[in-house]
C-alpha cells in the first residue's frame, strides 16, 4: 500500500494538467482558422478589422466562450474573449493583431488574400505577421475550453486592431479606455521565434522577446540663404545638413546593456564558435571599445543596434533646381531608444554630436510609449524555458530585445510584462514579412500551437 501511495504521489502532477487534445483535429482547425483570417483583407490603412472580429466572434460563440468587441471608430474593431479561472492567480493575456500591412499585388506570385496551402507552407498577407499568432491563440483557447480543465487564472484573448500603424486605434485605445478588460499578470504577443537548422530540421535557438526599443523619430531642419549655385556659401542648407547627418552617422551613441541583452550575449557566448563567442564575452566586459562593438555589427547589424539607442538617417529633402541653393533642407532620423531612455537627455546627446546651432532638432509624434523590459524571473518565462528544454533540449533560449516595435510597448508601459513568442523560421528563409509573397511554414506553426498549449498548462491550469 505504501508503495502504491508513493506511486500516486509521483503521478499526481501529471493529473493536474489537461489531457492532451486530439492534435490531429486541433492542427486541422488551427490551419483552417489561419486560412480563413488570411482571406479577410484587413490591410492598412483602411484596416477593416471588423471582418476578423466578426469571424472570431462567431467562432467564440460556437464554443460558448464569452466575447466582446471594441470599436473606437467604425470598422477598426478589436475583440476580447475570456476563459474564466478560479481566481487564485491573476489572468494571462494572449495578444495578436488582426491588421496587416498593405500589398503591391503586381509583385506577388499568388493571391495575397487567397490563403493557399501547398508545399508545406501557408501563403498570404498576415500568415507570418500576425494572423498566425491570432489563429494559434484561438486554437489553444478552443482546446482549453473543450478539455473542460479547471484554470487557476483567466485566459484572455485579444485580437487587436491597428498595430501596424502604431496601435492608436487598437492597443492604445484598449489600454486607455478598457484596461480592466485586458488587465493581466503577463501577456504573450508576437516578437519571438524559434530558428530551425535547414540541414537537420532541428531547432537551434528560441528568441523570446522581453524588451524592445522605443521609436523616437525626429527631423533635422536647416535654414539658409537661397542663392545661385555657382557661388559657394557657408550657410548652404544642404551642406550644413549633410555635415550634421555625417556626424551622426559616424558617431554612435554610447552602448548600454540591460538584463535582457546581458543574458542574450552570455548565452550566445556559451553556444557559439570560439571566435564569435570571444566577441560576446568582450561586449560583456567593462567598457568594451568601439572596435569590439563594430565586430558585433559585423556578426549581425541588429546586435549592434540592441546595445544602444540607434540614430539612422532615412530621408533627406532639399533643393528644387540644380543651379539654385535652397533656403532650407531637412532630414528624418529614425531613432530607436533603449528602454528607460530619458528623451531630453537623448536629444541633448544628439545635439552635442551635431555641434551646430544652425541645425534644429524637431521631435516627431511618439506612437509607442516608453517602458521597461519584462523581467526574466516570472513564472511565464520559466515556463518558456521548461517547455523548450523538454521539447527541444538542444535549443538555446535567448531573451531578446527587438529593434522594431510591437503592441507589447503599451502593455509594458502599464505594468503588464509582455513576452514575444511565435512560430519557427528556417534559418536563411525570407518569408516575406512586410514584403512580397509572405508565407508561414505549416509544421513550425503546428509546433508553435503545441508549445503554447504546454506553456498555458504550466501557468494557467489548476494544480
Amino acid at each position: 500500500m505504501k508503495r502504491l501511495f508513493s506511486t500516486l504521489v509521483l503521478l499526481f502532477p501529471v493529473f493536474c494538467h489537461a489531457a492532451q487534445p486530439d492534435w490531429q483535429q486541433v492542427e486541422k482547425d488551427a490551419l483552417q482558422t489561419l486560412v480563413d483570417l488570411i482571406r479577410l483583407d484587413t490591410s492598412q490603412p483602411a484596416g477593416n478589422e471588423h471582418l476578423a472580429a466578426s469571424y472570431l466572434a462567431r467562432r467564440f460563440e460556437a464554443l460558448d466562450i464569452p466575447w466582446k468587441v471594441y470599436e473606437p471608430v467604425p470598422g477598426r474593431t478589436s475583440i476580447v474573449a475570456r476563459l474564466k479561472g478560479n481566481g487564485s492567480k491573476r489572468p494571462i493575456l494572449l495578444l495578436g493583431h488582426t491588421d496587416v500591412v498593405t500589398v503591391e499585388r503586381e509583385n506577388w506570385t499568388f493571391d495575397p488574400f487567397g490563403g493557399e496551402v501547398s508545399d508545406g507552407k501557408i501563403f498570404g498577407r498576415g500568415a507570418a505577421d500576425d494572423k498566425g499568432i491570432v489563429a494559434g491563440s484561438f486554437a489553444v483557447m478552443a482546446a482549453l475550453k473543450k478539455s473542460g480543465v479547471v484554470l487557476d487564472r483567466d485566459v484572455i484573448f485579444l485580437g487587436v486592431a491597428d498595430e501596424e500603424a502604431g496601435g492608436t486605434l487598437g492597443i492604445t485605445y484598449m489600454v486607455e479606455n478598457h484596461l480592466q478588460d485586458i488587465q493581466a499578470e503577463f501577456a504573450l504577443n508576437e516578437g519571438g521565434r524559434g530558428y530551425i537548422d535547414p540541414a537537420t530540421g532541428q531547432y537551434v535557438n528560441f528568441y523570446i522577446s522581453t524588451a524592445e526599443k522605443t521609436p523616437r523619430r525626429a527631423r533635422l531642419v536647416v535654414h539658409g540663404v537661397a542663392g545661385h549655385g555657382s557661388v559657394p556659401t557657408r550657410d548652404n542648407a544642404i551642406g550644413v545638413l549633410s555635415t550634421a547627418v555625417s556626424r551622426l552617422f559616424h558617431t554612435p551613441l554610447p552602448m548600454e546593456l540591460n538584463e535582457t541583452t546581458r543574458t542574450f550575449f552570455h548565452r550566445l557566448s556559451l553556444s557559439r564558435p570560439k571566435a564569435e563567442a570571444d566577441v560576446y564575452r568582450a561586449i560583456l566586459a567593462p567598457n568594451p571599445s568601439l572596435e569590439v562593438q563594430e565586430q558585433l555589427r559585423d556578426i549581425n547589424p541588429s546586435y549592434f543596434s540592441i546595445i544602444r539607442t540607434s540614430v539612422v538617417p532615412t530621408i533627406i529633402e532639399g533643393g528644387y533646381q540644380r543651379n539654385v541653393i535652397p533656403s532650407a533642407a531637412e532630414a528624418t532620423l529614425d531613432i530607436r531608444a533603449l528602454p528607460g531612455t530619458d528623451p531630453e537627455v537623448m536629444f541633448e546627446a544628439i545635439a552635442g554630436i551635431i555641434n551646430d546651432p544652425r541645425v534644429e532638432i524637431l521631435p516627431m509624434k511618439v506612437t509607442r510609449p516608453a517602458h521597461l523590459p519584462a523581467p526574466l524571473s516570472t513564472e511565464l518565462f520559466a515556463a518558456f524555458e521548461e517547455v523548450i528544454r523538454n521539447r527541444h533540449p538542444e535549443a538555446v533560449v535567448l531573451p531578446s530585445m527587438l529593434t522594431g516595435a510591437t503592441d507589447s510597448a503599451q502593455l509594458r508601459s502599464v505594468g503588464i510584462p509582455s513576452y514575444g513568442f511565435g512560430p519557427g523560421l528556417v534559418m536563411g528563409d525570407d518569408n516575406g514579412v512586410h514584403g512580397n509573397d509572405e508565407y508561414l511554414r505549416v509544421e513550425p506553426y503546428y509546433e508553435y500551437v503545441r508549445m503554447l498549449w504546454d506553456i498555458l498548462n504550466r501557468v494557467a491550469v489548476a494544480g
